[in-house]
């Protein structure tokens, strides 16, 4: 895993591609669902690391590397 050394660097994981400027409302809601998908799904893993004793650090480390590293 990297090291982050500014903050642009932090936020490189926000899709581009997917811009809510102008388009359709359903294309906007459609990025909305995804987003909150997504997001429900790695605070469910992060409850599942920690209830199984893993630290509160350790978790949130393992979750961003799961769901957000790779991007």
């Amino acid at each position: 895993m990297s090291t982050i050394s500014s903050y642009d660097q932090a936020l490189d994981f926000y899709p581009e591609a997917k811009s809510l400027t102008g388009g359709k409302l359903t294309a906007k809601l459609r990025v909305l669902w995804e987003a909150m998908s997504e997001a429900n799904a790695a605070a469910y893993r992060y409850r599942q690391l920690t209830g199984h004793g893993v630290s509160a650090d350790e978790a949130a480390s393992r979750v961003f590397a799961e769901f957000y590293a790779g991007r």
